[in-house]
């Protein structure tokens, strides 16, 4: 009789053990699953930002003549009534204006809590720079303040690009 009750305080002990280590790996792969969706997340918000900066450069070279017009600012928000550029006829510096209305709702829709700044670079005549920046309490993409392009804001992410409008 007492070695009947040895036998199964063990085997209830073996299952306790197998137990703890099921429910520890369980976590242990919930937490990487995690990690990894984290991850994809900020690749795909870097994305957008990279598409985000370059669809803009790309209409600051079709509209060079304007360029002082695309200056922003952080938190600049929305730049009043823009004309619909896309329904009639918009003179240079109306463009301008439905661009950066156009960058604003992208911001907006595209990126947690997104801004941009649009800048001349102080260094290089001729050369301006976007920094497009995302809410991330981690900070995992940072840019520096380098050719007078502004600091990335605290709990942001931000992407950098440098080009030069008109050749």
């Amino acid at each position: 009789m007492q070695l009947s009750r040895q036998a199964t305080g063990v085997a209830l002990l073996e299952a306790l053990v197998a137990l703890l280590l099921l429910a520890s790996g369980v976590l242990a792969s919930l937490w990487l699953q995690q990690l990894g969706l984290q991850t994809q997340r900020q690749q795909v918000n870097r994305s957008v930002a990279m598409g985000l900066a370059d669809d803009l450069a790309e209409r600051m070279r079709l509209n060079a003549g304007e360029v002082q017009r695309y200056s922003r600012s952080w938190g600049a928000g929305a730049v009043g009534s823009a004309p619909d550029c896309t329904a009639l006829a918009c003179s240079r510096s109306d463009l301008a204006v439905w661009d950066m209305a156009q960058l604003q709702q992208a911001l907006s829709s595209q990126l947690p809590e997104g801004d941009a700044a649009v800048f001349a670079l102080k260094g290089p005549v001729g050369w301006w720079g976007v920094v497009v920046a995302w809410r991330d309490s981690n900070e995992s993409y940072r840019t520096d303040s380098a050719w007078g392009s502004p600091g990335c804001p605290a709990a942001m992410s931000c992407w950098r690009l440098l080009f030069r409008p008109a050749w």
